[in-house]
């Protein structure tokens, strides 16, 4: 991840939350998961706050470097994986551990949610995320550069190149300060299939939120790789699509924290 959640005390409304019947509360969250979508629709909690149904997993092989230096050596790999709604853009980040985040960037409320496996006797996997934590201060600031027209960044993302090549366009973007000197800061680099499936920007703002801040948007294409390149032209971060299918993933959460207001 690049950008971090700050966590904050919860808001008064969220208190009617512990109010429910103990029979009720104790059904921490709902999921079900299938590898292939299915006829039959498992039920959700009607007591949720918040649920969420997912149709196709996207996985990414990520590679940084743990620590700056020289050479291959520090360098680490995750894999990542996305569940998006193919209706409506929604994205769940999963990377294999107890903490994720669930995208909607068109959403007035809630557009960043952190999900958690609060419970420690469940296993690692997304159908198990049972707990949110919302972040109001990152709900507002992107409430804040949907509303503006002017970037409300110091950090400019300039396009330098654009072309097709075989099946794939790849972008090229200088990453400057937007100050007196122009300062350069790195360079970023995007391949993007060319067909007409249409693009989720909610991945892209978990790879690079940037492009969100400088108001760039795509239409149609999957990302097929990002880099990040260092002023010494060293790539520090990269992205690479592995495979992409389809499953049937619903989530439910009846317990949780730190929201603007319950859906």
């Amino acid at each position: 991840m690049i950008h971090s959640l700050k966590k904050i005390t919860a808001p008064a409304v969220i208190f009617v939350s512990f109010l429910l019947p103990a029979l009720t509360y104790a059904q921490d969250s709902f999921s079900f998961m299938e590898t292939s979508k299915q006829d039959e629709h498992a039920p959700l909690n009607n007591k949720a706050f918040f649920k969420y149904e997912f149709n196709k997993r996207l996985k990414y092989k990520f590679t940084y470097e743990k620590a700056e230096g020289q050479g291959t050596d520090n360098e680490v790999s995750d894999i990542i994986e996305y569940y998006t709604n193919e209706s409506d853009f929604s994205v769940l980040y999963f990377n294999n551990s107890r903490n994720g985040i669930i995208y909607n960037l068109n959403k007035d409320t809630n557009p960043v949610l952190p999900v958690s496996i609060k419970d420690q006797s469940k296993e690692i996997k997304p159908g198990n995320f049972d707990y949110f934590t919302g972040d109001i201060p990152l709900e507002s600031e992107i409430a804040d550069i949907r509303k503006r027209k002017k970037l409300k960044t110091d950090q400019i993302l300039e396009l330098v190149e654009k072309k097709t090549e075989n099946d794939l366009i790849h972008y090229k973007y200088n990453l400057i300060r937007n100050n007196k000197a122009k300062t350069n800061l790195g360079i970023i680099e995007l391949d993007v299939t060319n067909d007409d499936q249409n693009f989720n920007n909610n991945i892209l703002y978990d790879m690079e939120p940037l492009f969100f801040k400088n108001k760039i948007m795509f239409d149609k294409g999957e990302i097929k790789s990002y880099s990040y390149y260092n002023t010494a032209k060293k790539r520090t971060k990269y992205y690479e699509s592995m495979n992409n299918d389809s499953i049937l993933l619903r989530l439910s959460f009846t317990k949780g924290c730190c929201v603007s207001s319950l859906e």
